[in-house]
């Protein structure tokens, strides 16, 4: 015959406090390195598609000025992208300007200059050093250079 200790523990099913507490300790383990996992490619592709984003107004812009035969311009203004094309003699914002902090909550900045003017032909114009256009989220940046040609790069830049 079993003790009324025994029997009274083999009639309660379930489990203990402490059984409860050891595996939320370990879904809260591998939850913390899952979402820092999927964090780091959130960002990562949030950047990339920042990075697109640019180089399509870029493109843009030198397509605007080859299609018009006018000189055109991407113009950056904090993290605003713009492009303005010449029509008899001032500068007229074509489209519509996108900030890329708000979208992308990314950091855009430029250099030399945060203008990049294209000839008719749909080369950069006034060209001496090679202009860079760099999005930047967290610590990672992707920088785009714009050749004289109109050639535009995610590589390194000379």
């Amino acid at each position: 015959m079993l003790s009324p200790t025994l029997s009274r523990r083999s009639q309660a099913a379930g489990f203990t406090f402490i059984e409860m507490m050891i595996v939320f300790v370990v879904l809260g383990i591998m939850l913390s390195i899952m979402v820092k996992s999927v964090r780091g490619t959130w960002v990562a592709s949030s950047r990339r598609s920042g990075s697109r984003e640019v180089t399509a107004y870029l493109f843009r812009a030198r397509t605007i000025a080859i299609q018009q035969s006018r000189t055109a311009w991407l113009v950056r203004s904090g993290n605003v992208l713009k492009i303005l094309v010449d029509s008899s003699g001032t500068p007229v914002q074509l489209r519509t300007s996108i900030d890329m902090a708000q979208r992308y909550g990314a950091t855009l900045t430029a250099s030399p200059k945060d203008t990049i003017q294209f000839d008719p032909r749909g080369f950069v114009a006034n060209v001496t050093q090679t202009p860079k256009l760099i999005v930047k989220i967290g610590a990672v940046a992707d920088t785009l250079c714009v050749t004289g040609l109109g050639r535009i790069t995610t590589r390194s830049c000379p």
